[in-house]
């Protein structure tokens, strides 16, 4: 969609367009006419949650604590129980009023709400200066809003009186008129209107409320900065107290369980006899040790000694081998000295006898002598060896030590078995010590465990004591702007309705032409129905209207025929056919689509030409036409263009008036024409007589889908023509209607669309040849962004 067709569509729709808004701004007039005064009033409280002074000296400023505390006031401020509260104590106010007081409630509220209440119900009215009853701390300027006229302790206890009354039951009057929904003042609908918002990112919420009364507008946020002041306050130290409370309880558990172990190791140590058992069981170790030590050196000294004593046993045992190895000695002394005598007398022999005997025996004695000799000499080594100790000394000397070594031993051995029973006395009180220390070692592990315990509670408890001074100091929220009493009622919207609604109107409106635009799916122009119907075109024929207005339509039909007719006979001339006369087949699938009308005005346009043609027409094809009576009152009051046809148009004549009869005749629809080949066929059964030859033939055939038609003479000519409205779809049934002809002459059938919309035939012929002034051609080119361009050299 181009500007232009944008324009179009707005300027076609323009009184729609201007009527909607007007009809919906009237009504919001209308509806409006008595507008219901609201009166608005604000306040404003310090909470010092961002910037506020803290115990903790090192808390660092977290902007997401800080806007989740934010988040958790708005909460509390607008929960259910804060406004039960509030709507409650205004209650209570206006019950305990005697009359009316416009800085409280109005006279026209203050006697409706009379009306409306319940006799009994001020039987829940404190009017006895109750004592029991602690009043709510109010400021100076609080003091001024409250009535002098109503005793602090008889209006607390009223509200506790509504409010046990409130919770009692879901029947009775202070809970139906606090949860229903048609009460103005008191009802949580009418409470929750109340806005609470943080102002930027500081510490201050702004409270606004809005109400019908002025007075109960500046009574409600009064009563609500007080109620949000105690129960941002109870939630904030009541939560702390908590945290404290279960530190002070966990701290005299583990306080308990520190003295119970503690107690449990004095039992431990009394009952084992230890003072310190660390340095008892170092003494008693190093004493053990030193006792083992000497222990096992006098073992080992008495070891030696006996040793000792027994080697010097041994050389003392040995005398008597002595003796004997000294009587060995001595006989072989004798022997030899014997033998000694035999060798000599043998020399003797020798030198005097010369004897060979002698010599050999002389040889013996001497190889035994020889053999005497060693053992004599074997026999004083091992006398001196049992004589003498290793180093030499004699033997009779060692016989003082032995009996020293005696006496030492025996000495040795006392002090070792005396050592001994020292030892398993020791050894007793040690293993008596090994135990005690693995028991000491756990009680102590569990009193180190108990303590540490108790420290980590008692540091938590006096964070818990801290955060609860910190929130008192941070709960103490203040009303720095407290609500004023309006004085004017807020500007009411009813400006702003009014223009939103012939806006909404306007735009709702001209969203539902472009949707009913967009999805219009009719056949329109040429362009779009030969996508739709993917036939060629041959061109459209606009709309023939009663009142065309500046247009000139007569030139613009006889245009289009024209271009028509050239392009039927451009589409001859591409033609390689052997044939004289050209036969034309005008038909459509749907009846009262101007078959007739294209027919014959394209017959006249041909005959204008010079051609000689024939127009055969079915029996009964045209109906009389008859005109409209009056224009429809929807398109006078819309303002859209007159919609009637102009029957007496020349386009819209009958065939018979500007052809001859030898060139128009009509045929009957029967077995000879559902039979017939070609025009041939036609004209003979017809009985139709022709002056001459004609070059063209136009046969119109009827509705395709309402009537059966003759294939092989549409199969036989040279060119269908299918006309189409273009205000219509073109549907499933016509598809259905075409397919057997578009499967045997496509090639051979085009398209012309009837009945286009006039601004539709700017595709074909341009501008629009009519009357426009120097304004609209300059406001047109401009749409057209041509700003320079001229239609002219």
């Amino acid at each position: 969609m181009t500007i232009i067709d944008f324009v179009r569509l707005v300027l076609k729709h323009l009184m729609l367009l201007i009527m909607v808004p007007i009809l919906l701004a009237s009504m919001v007039i209308l509806l409006t006419m008595n507008p219901s005064f609201e009166y608005s009033s604000q306040t404003i409280l310090y909470t010092g949650l961002a910037t506020g002074s803290s115990i903790e000296m090192d808390k660092t400023f977290n902007y997401q604590a800080t806007n989740t505390a934010f988040d958790n006031l708005i909460n509390i401020i607008l929960s259910r129980e804060t406004q039960e509260e509030v709507a409650i104590r205004l209650l209570a106010q206006h019950l305990m009023l005697k009359e009316a007081n416009p800085k409280y409630i109005s006279k026209p509220y203050f006697d409706e709400f009379k009306k409306k209440i319940p006799k009994d119900l001020y039987n829940y009215v404190e009017t006895g200066n109750s004592a029991d009853v602690a009043p709510v701390e109010l400021n100076d300027y609080e003091n001024t809003l409250f009535p002098k006229e109503i005793n602090r302790n008889d209006y607390e206890k009223t509200v506790q009186n509504l409010t046990a009354l409130m919770k009692s039951s879901s029947d009775n009057f202070v809970y139906e008129l606090l949860n229903y929904d048609d009460d103005k003042h008191y009802s949580l609908k009418a409470i929750s209107k109340i806005n609470a918002i943080r102002i930027s990112s500081s510490d201050l919420i702004k409270l606004t409320y809005t109400s019908n009364d002025p007075g109960i507008c500046q009574q409600t946020l009064a009563i609500y900065n007080r109620v949000c002041i105690n129960n941002y306050k109870y939630v904030k130290e009541n939560r702390s107290d908590a945290v404290v409370k279960y530190f002070q309880g966990e701290l005299e558990k583990a306080r308990e369980n520190l003295k119970e172990a503690e107690d449990k190791l004095l039992e431990f140590n009394k009952s084992s006899n230890i003072i310190n058992y660390y340095e008892q069981s170092k003494a008693v170790a190093v004493v053990k040790e030193d006792m083992e030590v000497n222990f096992k050196k006098k073992k080992a000294d008495l070891a030696g000694l006996e040793a000792a004593t027994k080697r010097l046993e041994e050389k003392l045992k040995i005398q008597d081998i002595i003796q004997e190895k000294s009587n060995n000695i001595l006989d072989k002394k004798k022997e030899l000295g014997d033998l000694n005598f035999k060798i000599a007398l043998t020399q003797a022999e020798i030198e005097s006898n010369n004897n060979e005997a002698s010599f050999s025996k002389i040889a013996e004695l001497k190889n035994r002598s020889e053999s005497l000799n060693k053992d004599i000499k074997i026999g004083v080594d091992e006398l001196y060896t049992y004589q003498n100790t290793i180093d030499g000394m004699p033997v009779s000397k060692v016989l003082p030590d032995w009996m020293n070594n005696v006496i030492e031993s025996e000495n040795l051995k006392a002090t070792i078995e005396i050592m001994g029973g020292q030892n398993n006395d020791f050894q007793e009180k040690y293993a008596k010590y090994a135990p005690a220390g693995a028991t000491i070692k756990r009680i102590e592990r569990e009193i180190s465990v108990s303590e540490q315990g108790y420290l980590e509670i008692l540091h938590g408890l006096n964070l818990a004591k801290l955060k609860l001074q910190d929130n008192e100091m941070s709960s103490n929220l203040k009303a720095i702007d407290m609500p004023f009493y309006p004085l004017s009622p807020n500007p009411t919207k009813r400006s702003i309705l009014i223009i939103a609604a012939a806006f909404l109107g306007g735009i709702l409106t001209l969203a539902i032409i472009f949707v009913m635009e967009y999805f219009d799916d009719t056949l329109r122009n040429s362009t779009r129905a030969s996508k739709k119907i993917g036939l060629p075109s041959l061109g459209m024929i606009p709309k023939m209207i009663l009142d065309p207005g500046s247009i000139n339509l007569p030139f613009i039909q006889n245009r289009l025929i024209e271009i028509i007719t050239q392009n039927i006979l451009l589409f001859f001339g591409n033609q390689v056919s052997e044939k004289k006369v050209k036969t034309i087949v005008v038909f459509s699938t749907q009846k009262m689509e101007g078959k007739s009308v294209i027919a014959g005005n394209i017959a006249k346009t041909l005959k204008q030409e010079g051609k000689n043609l024939l127009l055969l027409n079915y029996d009964g094809v045209q109906e009389p036409l008859k005109q409209q009576a009056k224009l429809p009152i929807i398109n006078k009051i819309l303002g859209y263009s007159d919609p009637r046809i102009d029957f007496n148009n020349p386009f819209l004549a009958h065939a018979s008036t500007y052809l001859d009869s030898t060139e128009y005749a009509n045929y009957k629809l029967d077995n000879t024409f559902y039979n017939a080949k070609s025009y041939s066929d036609i004209i003979h059964k017809n009985n139709i007589s022709l002056s001459n030859e004609p070059d063209f033939v136009i046969i119109e055939l009827p509705a395709l889908i309402y009537h059966n038609y003759p294939t092989e003479l549409i199969t036989q000519s040279d060119l269908g023509i299918l006309v189409c409205r273009s205000n219509r779809v073109w549907s499933e049934s016509d598809k259905t209607a075409m397919s057997n002809l578009l499967n045997t002459s496509a090639s051979k059938i085009n398209i012309v669309v009837n009945g286009v919309n006039i601004n539709e035939i700017e595709s074909v012929l341009g501008e629009l040849p009519k009357k426009r002034t120097k304004f609209r051609k300059k406001i047109k080119a401009m749409f057209r962004f041509q700003f320079l361009s001229k239609n002219q050299i």
